[in-house]
């Protein structure tokens, strides 16, 4: 039986597999953390192999294969309760519409303004507009921790974004990063930016967060009560519409109907379908990696209040930063100053989870 809120069963049964006790359920919000975090790790990997509309493509084709897997499995294979309304799909695949273009913001402002503007941009307005907008569909916990807890968060991402500037800053004085290596990271020197193509990503990447921050809300209308789609059923819907609406964009640009600047040089179905397995496989594993936990994600709002659970997946950035320092060696050499916003980044993250964590009982 799942649990409400304050982590107490409220005897209502489903069909599928959901956390039973509120410590479960937020384990398995945290796991939405950890895999958001890590997913990027397979574009890494890829590198320049991969164009980006192929990856994009079997990213999207992962996700869709895995939220079909768990349906089978954990989903039961039911769409919900008995008294599921089937319109309520219209919800998810809207959440997922509107996932699909801000998705592709993020991943071309990244691209052309660099991380430390599209990220604090995106994530930050993201992570602010989706836990109050999913508040207000879904009214659990307690506002007077869950609120500064993402207020906390929203700090960490501007400090990690602080932390890379600083990185890229003693990089470019030191002479050490090369033009070719600049645009691997996302950097972007703004000497050869005119003013106004900044300007244009900056609206970019402020309109991608303010989609990023409205599919939570939608998602969980379409599960909210005995109505509901079950999570699973909705995840469903959510991303073949996400990958309906991402194929469509990356097509078109291939077409010369470039609305959202294009990422990467212009290719064909043909290059794609010749991929070899491996290649295509680091598409399809950051798929299944993000669908885990972006299905964990909706899995634990049920016990925990998706608000909760949204905000605390966002905290991702914090993950995303250990496997930068510890694998990639990203900040090997970094000034004191990057050091010092990476150290302020750790605390506000982990207050903010503290708080989440105190704003769900």
């Amino acid at each position: 039986r799942p649990c409400n809120a304050m982590g107490h069963f409220d005897g209502a049964t489903v069909a599928w597999w959901s956390p039973e006790t509120f410590p479960v359920a937020l384990v398995v919000a945290l796991l939405s953390t950890a895999c958001w975090g890590s997913w990027s790790n397979t574009a890494k990997a890829a590198g320049d192999r991969v164009n980006f509309a192929h990856y994009y493509t079997d990213f999207c084709l992962g996700t869709v294969l895995t939220s079909v897997l768990f349906w089978l499995t954990l989903g039961a294979r039911v769409a919900g309760r008995e008294d599921v309304d089937g319109s309520r799909a219209l919800f998810a695949l809207a959440a997922g519409g509107v996932f699909g273009i801000a998705n592709v913001l993020l991943t071309t402002g990244i691209a052309l303004a660099g991380l430390s503007i599209a990220f604090p941009l995106c994530i930050g307005t993201g992570l602010v507009l989706g836990t109050v907008l999913t508040y207000l569909v879904d009214r659990r916990g307690h506002p007077e921790l869950i609120f500064p807890g993402v207020f906390l968060a929203l700090l960490g991402v501007l400090a990690n974004a602080r932390a890379y500037a600083k990185m890229q800053e003693n990089k470019a004085k030191s002479g050490a990063m090369e033009n070719d290596s600049s645009e691997e990271s996302g950097a972007v020197d703004s000497s050869t930016r005119s003013p106004t193509s900044f300007r244009k990503n900056i609206v970019m990447c402020i309109f991608g967060g303010l989609l990023m921050g409205c599919w939570a809300p939608l998602s969980t209308k379409s599960m909210a009560g005995d109505e509901g789609l079950s999570p699973y059923v909705s995840f469903i819907c959510f991303v073949c519409s996400s990958m309906l609406v991402g194929v469509a964009i990356l097509s078109a640009q291939q077409w010369g109907c470039n609305v959202i600047p294009r990422v990467g040089a212009v290719t064909s179905v043909k290059e794609y379908i010749n991929l070899s397995p491996m290649l295509h496989g680091w598409g399809l594993l950051g798929g299944f990696i993000w669908a885990v936990g972006t299905l964990s994600n909706l899995v634990s709002g049920g016990p925990l209040g998706f608000a909760l659970s949204y905000a605390l997946g966002q905290t991702a950035p914090v993950v995303a930063v250990v496997w930068g320092l510890a694998w990639y060696r990203e900040f090997d050499g970094a000034p004191r100053s990057a050091v010092l916003y990476l150290v302020a980044m750790f605390g506000m993250f982990f207050g903010a989870i503290a708080l989440l964590c105190l704003g769900g009982r």
